[in-house]
């Protein structure tokens, strides 16, 4: 029996919300027909129980590449309509907040006239498509795949054959060797390999990091040079649209249906539908590291270099999104791109200009050189916007963050991922420390908590994130998740700092 999600998609396609959301702009307090708030997630638009009457704005930034019209656009909006604030995501994406429906006509117009869109950003859509962040100009790239990114929005966004998959699906591509996009996690990754002397992708299928039972990626075994990439993707969507189950939300995304086939069977449902065989997978050519391109980074023009820059847990303003537009203006050629990890970078820079760049006030709060506890922060949005966390997610991993970084000196990136419920949006089950939101009940009365795992990792050895602390409050985290770094990543990895009173 089908959900009554599924029961509503059959009734209207979300792609014909469109009419419906600009009639409810026009009503002072618009009551909104059945699934028509589910609907409007096609166009971007996701009314938070946290926020009653608001809306959250969600864009596509295919390979998270921006103009800095755009970005500036999309600061100028955060300001007018957003009460200020924004959010870069996991997805290489940006999110407002505080939007309501009376303006939206207004802030898709505006978001068009800079060549950006919000549809099928949200629900049974392919979710943004993201890549390498320093895609055609990374110094060791091996393919330029934001050429890819881009033709497979085309080739999806607007057409109702892609309009109503089983569920939501992420999909990656990229060419370069340190899988900065974290090709395991995604439903569908190409990742860099070659084949009888041909550089192309491998591709794997049914990652997905949510609920209590997440599944890394596991191989096609299959070879996809560039050019087929688009066919092949269109392909797996068909596939899973046709024959994804749907009758529970819990049980709908790709990897469900790759248990129940296999991989061989679902191999040859692709080789059906392109009515091709498909090649044997590549030799890969990732090392699968989780790079995340911060700091100066050398271009693939030795006259040029990029600049990395940490967002802490990518909560921004409207105006640092548009001083950040400047910037890339003045010392850039005009370009700001979004990383996996709620990071920019500013890309083009002339080496000379570097020392006048980080000598700008906007750097003080978004560093080049973060240290190793800020560097491999990430967490999801939270309880202030999202009513399924129980915790302050972004102020609690800023708190914890802190009071690291004040007690022992990283001497390395430490990966600390919070999520605030098991829907596990901060990927908390591949980090090396993870940490999902909870309440307890103390002397004190019921209070913000975690629980917290450990040992997360992508790559040829790639492991799930196993238990290490039941909930626990959270201004106890500290010293035990110092302990628990210290015996998931050795000694080495951080030292206590010494404190000038113990040193007197």
């Amino acid at each position: 029996m089908a959900n009554p999600i599924e029961a509503f998609k059959d009734a209207k396609d979300g792609l014909d919300v469109l009419p419906d959301l600009y009639r409810y702009a026009e009503m002072d307090a618009p009551e909104y027909a059945e699934g028509d708030l589910e609907r409007l997630k096609w166009y971007g638009l996701f009314h938070r129980k946290a926020t009653p009457g608001f809306f959250m704005l969600r864009m596509r930034i295919p390979n998270g590449i921006l103009t800095t019209e755009q970005l500036a656009a999309i600061g100028d909006i955060a300001n007018e309509f957003g009460r200020g604030k924004a959010d870069l995501t996991t997805r290489q994406n940006i999110q407002l907040r505080w939007i309501r429906i009376q303006d939206a006509p207004r802030i898709l117009q505006r978001l068009s006239a800079v060549n950006l869109t919000s549809q099928q950003s949200g629900m049974d859509n392919v979710r943004n498509i993201v890549g390498c962040p320093l895609a055609g100009i990374h110094a060791d790239e091996l393919l330029d795949a934001a050429q890819l990114t881009r033709r497979l929005q085309q080739a999806i966004i607007g057409r109702r054959g892609f309009s109503n998959l089983p569920r939501k699906f992420n999909l990656s591509i990229t060419g370069c060797p340190d899988d900065c996009t974290h090709a395991q996690t995604h439903d569908l990754s190409f990742s860099p390999a070659r084949r009888d002397g041909q550089l192309g992708f491998n591709v794997l299928v049914g990652g997905a990091m949510g609920g209590r039972d997440p599944f890394l990626a596991v191989p096609l075994d299959a070879f996809a040079a560039p050019d087929d990439v688009v066919d092949l993707a269109l392909a797996v969507l068909s596939v899973f649209r046709d024959n994804g189950p749907r009758a529970s939300r819990k049980q709908s995304r790709l990897k469900v249906l790759l248990r129940e086939w296999g991989v061989e069977r679902f191999r040859e449902a692709l080789e059906a539908e392109l009515g091709r065989s498909l090649p044997r997978a590549g030799v890969p050519a990732s090392a699968l590291e989780g790079g995340d391109h911060l700091g100066v980074m050398q271009q693939r023009d030795s006259d040029l270099v990029s600049l990395g820059l940490l967002v802490p847990v990518g909560r921004i303003t409207g105006d640092d999104l548009i001083e950040c537009s400047r910037l890339a203006r003045l010392y850039g050629q005009a370009e700001i791109r979004l990383t996996v990890q709620q990071n920019v970078i500013i890309t083009h820079i002339d080496p000379a200009r570097l020392p006048d760049l980080l000598a700008e006030p906007l750097l003080a709060k978004y560093s080049a050189q973060p240290s190793g506890f800020l560097r491999g922060l990430i967490a999801c949005t939270g309880m202030d916007y999202c009513h399924f966390s129980l915790i302050d997610t972004k102020s609690e991993a800023l708190a914890l963050a802190q009071a690291l970084d004040e007690r022992y000196e990283a001497l390395q990136r430490i990966r600390v991922h919070w999520s605030g419920c098991p829907h596990s949006c901060g990927q908390q089950k591949v980090a090396d420390i993870g940490l999902e939101g909870a309440r307890v009940r103390t002397d004190d009365g019921i209070v913000s908590a975690a629980s917290v795992v450990q040992g997360g990792r992508l790559g040829a050895d790639a492991k799930l994130a196993e238990p290490a602390l039941p909930k626990t409050p959270t201004p106890d985290l500290p010293e035990l998740v110092a302990a628990q770094i210290i015996e998931t990543l050795g000694p080495g990895a951080i030292r206590a700092r010494v404190r000038a009173d113990a040193a007197g």
